[in-house]
């Protein structure tokens, strides 16, 4: 089945499908609207160390939790205690970049939102592989992964790129 560009759904996406996403032909496009761009590497890495801080303190509430219900069960959930920590962070990133603000509290105290690369809010699937790809390519790759981001305009991080998301300024959307 074809959709209104022409390009086959529930197949492998064809290298114009591909091409066009890079593009991000509905999102804010930087020379019409710099605003939305404006500062955003920055605002990004805050955000990031704010929504870090904060699953650091999800993380120490839930190693309390799971220490008593570890007493309590004899250690049967101990196994369990080593799924928090990945766990948490897909949840958390996943529940707020799926969810009706677009963003993760760090983001929505720095004023960001994450869109698709066709304008709009992204699903909780797109949030999923939007973090597993951050992850992904942030362990090998961390250097590279900030890098490209000073080779585009609307200041794309790898991961962006690869999951078809774009980051813009929340008052100019």
């Amino acid at each position: 089945m074809d959709d209104a560009q022409g390009y086959s759904r529930g197949r492998f996406p064809s290298s114009d499908y591909i091409r066009d996403s890079f593009k991000a032909a509905g999102a804010p496009n930087p020379v019409d609207n710099p605003e939305a761009f404006k500062g955003l590497l920055r605002s990004r890495v805050l955000a990031f160390l704010a929504d870090f801080a904060a699953i650091v303190v999800l993380l120490f509430a839930a190693s309390i939790l799971f220490g008593i219900l570890g007493i309590l069960s004899l250690g049967v959930l101990w196994p369990g205690f080593g799924l928090i920590t990945p766990v948490l962070f897909f949840a958390y990133f996943t529940i707020t970049l799926g969810g009706s603000r677009s963003a993760t509290p760090g983001m929505q105290w720095q004023g960001i939102e994450m869109r698709t690369w066709d304008g709009f809010r992204p699903g909780y699937v797109q949030a999923f592989v939007q973090t597993l790809l951050f992850y992904i390519t942030a362990t090998p790759l961390f250097g590279l992964l900030l890098v490209v981001a000073f080779f585009n305009r609307r200041k794309r991080f790898l991961h962006d790129f690869l999951s078809g998301s774009v980051f813009v300024r929340t008052s100019a959307v």
